[in-house]
């Protein structure tokens, strides 16, 4: 079998339908869908059962969890049972180009590649203005490149994009790898650069496959809403940087550096960006000045980021002139 593509469901009746006709209204062939019940409260997977039985599909499963386990345990469970000799994820908001989807899994056959990427689409059912910057990114194909290669190119390009759905792997490959953090919310941004990097060989082929809702009441956006998010962002910044010291003598070693302390600037960034509370950005600025996190990118061999380092010291001031640039 070609593929294996895997589906967590939590909580998106409304979505599913739309999600799995992308799939199977298309040319897609050799391949299995695996749909991973985390435990929602809605009839998501009631959907889903509808959809099998009036379809006649016989290659979809649905693995059950005995409770919610959370988006990043959902993809394990996932890579766990498939049976592909690639695998792709699909969260089942989102959708995919089957035609798009076939080319890049015969290109990865075709060079035995371990990951592909495609390019994607964004499409927006919300007014909360954070986007991966994907629709305005010009890239154009490559070669087959080794990983530490393909993630210097892409930082360097300004192209790099985190997210493991707009990505296709050898299950060969990823089960080598450490998977994906359990509980930890964000987990594609400690999950993409390591195993980029540790990748023999990597494409990008420019052709668009993964369109990309962001919605209001999304796991995204509910998150950040909160402060659940912060102690996983410290989490990220603490894995990425020990993993950062394992690749020293790579190419990519700097641009991780970089990316770790964009990472770290975020803490203070992405609080404005999605407009929360008073109270929670208050707690937000403790949680930096306890940590001390303006010490990561103030050590940053890159200027720019250095100084929003230095200015990050002072966290109301960065705030402030962060609005301004806004």
């Amino acid at each position: 079998m070609k593929l294996s593509i895997i589906v967590p469901v939590y909580n998106v009746e409304k979505y599913i339908t739309e999600c799995l006709d992308s799939i199977y209204d298309g040319n897609l062939n050799d391949f299995e869908v695996i749909c991973v019940d985390d435990r929602g409260n809605d009839k998501s997977i009631e959907f889903i059962e509808k959809y099998t039985n009036e379809k006649e599909i016989k290659n979809l499963k649905i693995i059950k969890h005995d409770k919610n386990k959370g988006l990043s345990e959902s993809r394990n469970t996932g890579i766990n049972v498939a049976s592909g000799k690639y695998i792709c994820f699909l969260d089942s908001d989102d959708m995919i180009v089957a035609e798009s989807l076939n080319k890049l899994v015969n290109e990865a056959i075709k060079d035995d590649l371990d990951i592909i990427e495609g390019n994607l689409k964004e499409i927006f059912e919300t007014d909360i203005n954070i986007e991966t910057g994907a629709n305005k990114i010009k890239r154009n194909s490559t070669e087959v490149l080794d990983g530490d290669t393909y993630f210097y190119s892409m930082c360097q390009n300004k192209e790099f994009i985190p997210m493991a759905w707009c990505k296709i792997y050898k299950l060969e490959y990823l089960k080598k790898q450490e998977l994906f953090m359990p509980n930890l919310k964000f987990e594609d941004e400690e999950f993409s650069p390591r195993v980029i990097i540790n990748a023999q060989k990597v494409k990008y082929y420019d052709i668009v496959f993964y369109i990309y809702r962001r919605r209001d009441n999304s796991i995204t956006t509910n998150i950040i809403k909160s402060n659940d998010w912060v102690e996983s962002y410290l989490i990220i910044i603490d894995k990425l940087t020990n993993f950062a010291e394992t690749i020293k003598d790579k190419k990519s070693y700097e641009c991780l550096k970089n990316r770790i302390s964009n990472f770290a600037l975020s803490l203070l960034k992405n609080p404005v960006a999605y407009g929360s509370s008073k109270e929670n950005l208050e707690e937000i600025i403790n949680i930096v000045k306890k940590n001390k996190i303006y010490k990561i990118p103030s050590k940053s061999k890159n200027i720019k980021i250095k100084i929003q380092g230095y200015i990050m010291k002072y966290p109301n001031i960065f705030i402030k002139l962060y609005k301004r640039g806004k």
